[in-house]
């Protein structure tokens, strides 16, 4: 291989390195949680730049992991999905997936984005709560 040709080949698969890192990139996630005594937790997971169907999961050690609820969640023409996890009745009753009123230990949640079609990992954070 030619030096003109070795060179072409390593801008083609810089470019191509770097298209992929802007896929990564375009896509992020917010999470936000919030907790009212032993009386209620609530967490949001938010995840914008993303394309196709996804789902939502949340972690507050030493609890399990919560999964958001079915169905899976399409991202809107903004590019956007939300999830919102609950202990109180009525936001359960308006769609949000229910979570115990003490899930939320020591102020910590994890929150994880994850394509639907295999459980490609596209955000996870760490969140710190507010107490009410």
């Amino acid at each position: 291989m030619t030096f003109k040709n070795q060179l072409s080949f390593a801008l083609l698969a810089l470019t191509l390195a770097t298209g992929a890192l802007n896929e990564v990139y375009a896509s992020s996630i917010s999470v936000k949680c919030e907790t009212r005594g032993t009386t209620r937790s609530k967490i949001s997971v938010d995840g914008t730049g993303l394309t196709g169907t996804f789902y939502a999961i949340v972690l507050s050690p030493p609890n399990a992991a919560v999964r958001s609820k079915l169905p899976n969640k399409t991202a809107d023409s903004n590019h956007e999905v939300q999830y919102d996890f609950d202990s109180n009745p009525a936001d359960i009753a308006a769609g949000a997936t229910k979570i115990s009123p003490t899930y939320i230990r020591n102020h910590t949640v994890f929150g994880y984005i994850r394509r639907s079609s295999d459980g490609r990992l596209f955000g996870a954070m760490q969140a710190t709560c507010s107490a009410k």
